[in-house]
């Protein structure tokens, strides 16, 4: 289950700018966007082994971005869990460590949820923030690229 979304000037202030700019400057707009989104969906994402940041990609494709996150439980992070029971699988009984320290086996656990948590939505959004900064940059590059 991937979780993806989607990095574009739409329903920004900005659009109207873009609309008028040439196909290969939109898509560089869109690409600094993008891996600028990338890196707060990075950073941002919950690290405890580090694979759900790992997995996030970024497709760029038509003059848009999409910034995924592959890890197989990606979705349950962005959205959240219900209250739910975990069985064991492929065994007889559930076995870890309980927080006293004390070694559990059983046969059900009584799982509370998890709130959602929607880091790589954030991280788009945190990037939509800085469309002008990334923008004055952009046009800078080319104006430099112009007068060489």
């Amino acid at each position: 289950m991937t979780v993806e979304v989607e990095v574009s000037t739409r329903g920004l202030d900005f659009e109207a700018v873009a609309k008028t700019l040439d196909e290969e400057t939109k898509q560089l707009l869109i690409k600094r966007l993008a891996e600028i989104a990338y890196y707060e969906a990075f950073y941002t994402a919950p690290w405890k082994t580090g694979k759900l940041a790992r997995s996030i990609i970024i497709e760029t494709e038509d003059g848009e971005a999409k910034l995924q996150a592959l890890a197989p439980y990606a979705k349950f992070v962005v959205e959240g869990t219900r209250p739910h029971e975990i069985h064991p699988a492929g065994a007889n009984v559930l076995v870890f460590n309980a927080k006293s320290g004390d070694l559990v086996f059983t046969r059900l656990v009584w799982h509370p949820g998890t709130k959602p948590n929607p880091f790589i939505q954030r991280a788009v959004d945190k990037a939509r923030e800085q469309i002008y900064d990334i923008w004055d940059e952009l046009f800078e590059d080319l104006i430099e690229e112009a007068t060489e």
